[in-house]
């Protein structure tokens, strides 16, 4: 999963967490890889605060990170139990039953942060 952010994932995580500041994750002092684990570790205050924060994302910014985590450039193992929950009820909303259940599956197969 390790990758370098394009802008357009930059714009997306600075979007979901406006008060971002440094690209640097504070705990293990390299640049975020991702832009799920970021928002749901360390600016999200709770699930709903999570939950507001994805549904301010367009339907095509919406899909384009369901997208890559289901080809595995975004990890969501990292993310808090209740987080990734509310990932996929949303995405159950949004996109459909088939993409929640193959994030449901990523999320139980444990893959941790990198």
């Amino acid at each position: 999963m390790s990758r370098h952010l394009s802008e357009y994932d930059i714009a997306l995580l600075l979007k979901l967490a406006p008060e971002c500041n440094s690209l640097m994750c504070s705990k293990s002092e390299s640049n975020f890889r991702s832009i799920l684990p970021p928002v749901g570790n360390h600016f999200a205050k709770d699930a709903d605060d999570f939950a507001r924060r994805l549904n301010g994302l367009s339907q095509d910014e919406f899909v384009y990170l369901i997208d890559l985590v289901r080809c595995g450039k975004e990890g969501i193992g990292c993310l808090p139990t209740e987080c990734a929950e509310v990932l996929i009820e949303i995405t159950i909303e949004r996109v459909g039953s088939e993409a929640a259940n193959e994030l449901y599956a990523l999320y139980e197969e444990g893959n941790t942060c990198e």
